[in-house]
């Protein structure tokens, strides 16, 4: 069993059993039917992925460019370090900017809107994707990985803290908010989360992290919400303010 999927098995039991147990919106509909349908297609996603991404991992990874991070053999242990905080930063800035674009065009709202689209937010939520915004997300992401010559370990290293994150922040759990407002300043929370799934797209247009926060407070696109159990999640109105009252159950 590979590492990313131990991690993300692990972080499904873990949130999962938390927003059970400590749910922050009161969600009246069945496990299977607010879960059943992100995983089938969190499903078709991963074998469309392993049919074409694994790939072209292979192949980069066989054929590597003479384009590496600019570090000296000699220096070996620092340099493997460096190349993989290195790593780290650039696929986590990608996922940011990928986001955003998402949000930027209209063929790219037209796929991620699926996304968008769930109002009972939870764990499985990390998995509804449309599969062809999956597999185009790959396309620039394979090459950096080609360009920058980033190693097996690095990616993988990436990939098993990117898993845990995406599951965290769609979780309905109701982490402190306290502690909510303090790790968002690092990393991308439950609460930071529902804002940006919101059902106003002024809304929409924040907290376009997936892992670390730095890109959105150093884009501007940071905001804390000031009401969180204020926030009315899915697709509706474009415009307009937050209604009164506190959405808390969903049919």
């Amino acid at each position: 069993m590979s590492p990313k999927l131990i991690v993300i098995l692990t972080s499904l039991l873990f949130f999962g059993m938390l927003e059970q147990l400590h749910p922050f919106f009161q969600i009246k509909a069945p496990l299977l039917h607010r879960m059943g349908g992100n995983f089938g297609l969190g499903l078709i996603n991963t074998i469309a992925t392993q049919l074409t991404v694994v790939g072209g991992l292979t192949w980069i990874w066989q054929h590597p460019l003479q384009l590496q991070l600019p570090f000296s053999p000699p220096l070996l242990p620092v340099s493997f370090l460096l190349q993989g905080i290195i790593a780290f930063c650039v696929l986590d800035a990608y996922l940011y900017l990928w986001h955003r674009a998402m949000h930027t065009f209209g063929w790219g709202w037209r796929l991620h809107q699926w996304h968008h689209s769930d109002r009972r937010m939870n764990v499985s939520t990390a998995y509804r994707f449309h599969t062809a915004e999956v597999l185009l997300s790959n396309v620039p992401k394979l090459s950096l990985i080609a360009l920058l010559g980033i190693s097996p370990e690095a990616l993988m290293l990436y990939e098993c803290c990117f898993a845990a994150s995406l599951i965290f922040h769609h979780s309905n759990w109701a982490l402190p908010r306290g502690c909510d407002r303090v790790l968002s300043y690092l990393i991308v929370t439950p609460n930071l989360h529902r804002l940006h799934h919101s059902q106003l797209r002024s809304h929409q247009q924040y907290n376009f992290s997936s892992l670390l926060t730095v890109w959105d407070r150093w884009f501007g696109t940071w905001q804390y919400p000031v009401d969180p159990r204020q926030i009315q999640l899915g697709l509706g109105r474009s415009s307009g303010s937050l209604q009164s009252g506190t959405r808390s159950s969903f049919g």
